[in-house]
């Protein structure tokens, strides 16, 4: 028989939240992942996971979920889907309302820790970002509550804003800068992330916040340069004006929050250097992969000459 689950992964089948489920389950840990009805739960079945199908804009289905859990760790989001091509989710949906859902069933269910994965929240991104806003609104949601909170602060993910996704797009030679593109970011590596809120999830004593990056501190115009060192040929360049971050900020807050919620955060990261270090994943024992390391493995995993258009 199957030991009973104690950790709730939700998020479970995006590309982080499956990454916390496989190592949380490598060390034993007994999991339950609450799977989305539609989503294909195959793999995180073949890890010994008891599956529960709900969804955060369900508050009817997390009950089930949470029920004799000690520890919910989350990083379930509207944006990571919405840019893999998911339509239909609304950021409050999913980031605010979906979130205070869940607290409420996991502390009605006397949940003892929760581990939310937020990110990297500059003060001028909250007011820019409803994603940002979201996120700034379940961490306060999570210190008023009675169950032991780690709030999780990555940076920038080095597969997601160094890739097409964002604009980024360097196997065609088009790399879009927002803004002037000199602040700097400490792009994080997913795996890294996900090996940090694994051993935040089972440590004995876990900080309240952890606010880290990766190792170095580079700007996107440096990562441009990165890129083409690598590929071995200049790129064009766009660059989005501040101003016109700010007006598709406002613009578009209403009808389409998570694309206002992308130029945000972007905007963001344009205007604040990031304070943070990588010390949080060194201290955790983590060697963490750079960004120089990032673009060179990607570089080579494309055949030379593919995407150019």
């Amino acid at each position: 028989m199957q030991p009973t689950p104690t950790v709730l992964v939700c998020g479970a089948t995006g590309a982080l939240g499956s990454m916390i489920a496989a190592r949380l389950a490598g060390r034993g840990a007994p999991i339950r992942a609450l799977v989305r009805p539609t989503s294909e739960d195959v793999a995180i079945r073949k890890l010994g996971a008891e599956v529960v199908r709900g969804d955060l804009r369900r508050p009817g289905t997390l009950p089930p979920a949470v029920e004799g859990i000690r520890t919910v760790v989350s990083s379930a989001n509207s944006l990571a889907r919405t840019l893999a091509g998911e339509h239909g989710l609304r950021v409050r949906d999913v980031d605010l309302d979906g979130y205070a859902s869940l607290i409420d069933a996991a502390e009605a269910a006397g949940v003892e820790r929760f581990v939310f994965v937020s990110a990297a929240l500059h003060p001028v991104a909250v007011p820019l970002a409803p994603y940002a806003a979201a996120k700034a609104a379940t961490e306060e949601r999570l210190r008023h509550s009675p169950i032991r909170s780690v709030l999780v602060r990555p940076d920038m993910f080095q597969e997601v804003w160094l890739t097409p996704e964002t604009k980024f797009d360097w196997p065609a030679g088009k790399l879009t800068i927002f803004g002037r593109g000199n602040a700097k970011a400490r792009y994080v590596a997913t795996g890294d992330v996900a090996e940090l809120v694994v051993r935040l999830t089972l440590a004995d004593d876990p900080p309240e916040l952890v606010e880290f990056g990766g190792p170095e501190a580079f700007t996107r115009n440096e990562v441009a340069d990165l890129f083409e060192r690598e590929v071995g040929r200049t790129m064009r360049r766009r660059h989005v004006p501040r101003a016109a971050l700010r007006v598709g900020c406002s613009v578009l807050r209403r009808a389409r929050p998570t694309l206002a919620s992308v130029l945000g955060m972007a905007l963001a990261s344009d205007l604040v250097d990031a304070s943070w270090t990588d010390a949080p994943l060194r201290e955790a024992g983590i060697v963490p992969r750079s960004t120089t390391e990032y673009v060179r493995s990607a570089v080579r995993a494309i055949p030379a000459g593919a995407g150019e258009g």
